[in-house]
């Protein structure tokens, strides 16, 4: 196959549902991450098995969304309920993967095809990190460093291949994105006594920043902020009159929201649409 011949390929729809495919299938492994790194769990052995009887799921049960579907969402063998945040994943996955195809591979067949495939593999990395995290944060309120810290300089060093934003951007981004939450919470724990925001969320940020640049925090920041209030306040407010009087007399400012899921959002958002629409704002494009 020519240069012009694989262009034309990378192009194609089929290609960007052969990404989709591809995105379901790390999905499933995606799911194992947000299982088991919480419980400090090797995410290679043992392989996939049911939590409830222990039996090894077959290949055959192991497809991703389909088989959760033809099973009805339950094992084969003891008929325990899977979490329907199985599928949910390895959907996401799936679209992910087949909306960064179709933006920075298949949009541009004029570019190098090396290039594209280190851009769509450089930013369904970043995708897959975010989506893991998110999930974990949603469930535990915890970013493990297990995952953040080995990100930042993986994905920073991957980036070079991207032709994104430079090397520079990326190093001031990944700095700037810890330091504005660490600022954050020491301000919150050495004035006023109490814990505030995670440094969790400043090794995420700096995630964020290796490879999105420092252009892309106040962005991030900015559409994470107020995406997080306006669902976390209704689901509070929701919340505390369900629960009765004795929730209801808690403050507001002492309910624990994850913010990792919202900045994810952001920098997603920030991904596909934030730098078009910063263009558009400042009257540059």
């Amino acid at each position: 196959m020519g240069e012009a011949d694989s262009a034309a390929f990378l192009s194609s729809p089929l290609a960007t549902a052969l990404a989709g495919l591809f995105g379901a299938l790390w999905g499933s492994f995606f799911n194992v991450c947000i299982d088991r790194v919480p419980r400090g769990e090797s995410v290679v052995r043992p392989g996939s098995r049911c939590e409830s009887c222990g039996t090894p799921i077959r290949a055959a049960d192991n497809l991703p969304i389909l088989s959760y579907l033809f099973l009805g969402g339950r094992c084969r063998t003891c008929r325990a309920p899977f979490s329907s945040r199985h599928p949910v994943v390895e959907l996401c996955a799936a679209l992910l993967a087949a909306a960064i195809w179709w933006k920075f591979v298949a949009a541009d067949p004029t570019e190098a095809s090396s290039i594209r495939l280190a851009r769509f593999a450089l930013y369904f990395t970043f995708a897959g990190v975010l989506l893991v995290l998110s999930f974990i944060d949603l469930a535990t309120q915890l970013l493990p460093d297990v995952i953040t810290l080995p990100a930042i300089p993986i994905l920073f060093l991957s980036a070079f291949g991207a032709h994104g934003p430079s090397w520079l951007e990326r190093l001031i981004g990944a700095a700037a994105g810890y330091l504005f939450f660490r600022i954050i919470a020491d301000f919150y724990y050495y004035v006023l006594k109490r814990e505030g925001l995670g440094l969790g969320d400043g090794k995420l940020l700096a995630v964020i920043g290796a490879v999105l640049g420092w252009k892309a925090l106040p962005f991030v920041v900015f559409v994470g902020a107020f995406g997080g209030a306006l669902i976390s306040l209704p689901i509070a407010l929701w919340t505390r009159r369900r629960d009765g009087a004795t929730t209801a007399r808690k403050p507001l400012r002492h309910l624990q929201v994850p913010f990792g899921p919202f900045l994810a959002l952001a920098a997603l958002a920030y991904l596909f649409i934030g730098q078009a629409l910063l263009q558009r704002w400042l009257g540059l494009g």
